[in-house]
């Protein structure tokens, strides 16, 4: 069985034929006078899983692959649980890593301007 069909994407309109799979074949429905256009499928992406990070015990690791905007702290330096740490750019926003516990700054590990990857430790706190 089929079913004929208008879509519209993007603001472009498409006339499509549609065969349900599970019934029994039908012979095609004769063109029409309209042109009709075959529209492509497109595929909803798959959800990415949250990452794993791959640091040691509290390291504060970048939740994506960007460049480092700016490092906000240095080693000794006392922080609180939510303050910014790092901030970090990807596709032309920021986006800043806060630390995840109260704790002192025992290393940082990137600087501004290095490019990151995600889940690469960027400080760690003790």
């Amino acid at each position: 069985m089929s079913k004929k069909l208008r879509i519209t994407v993007e603001g472009k309109t498409y006339e499509v034929l549609v065969e349900a799979l599970d019934a029994p074949a039908a012979a095609p429905a004769p063109a029409a006078a309209s042109s009709v256009v075959a529209a492509p499928v497109i595929a909803a992406a798959p959800k990415a899983a949250a990452p794993v990070v791959a640091g040691a015990a509290g390291d504060l690791t970048s939740p994506l692959a960007g460049k480092v905007v700016a490092v906000k702290v240095s080693v000794g330096q006392a922080v609180k649980a939510g303050e910014e740490v790092v901030i970090v750019e990807a596709m032309k926003m920021n986006t800043p890593v806060n630390a995840a516990t109260d704790g002192k700054v025992e290393a940082v590990y990137v600087a501004a301007g290095a490019a990151v990857t995600e889940g690469q430790p960027l400080v760690k706190i003790g």
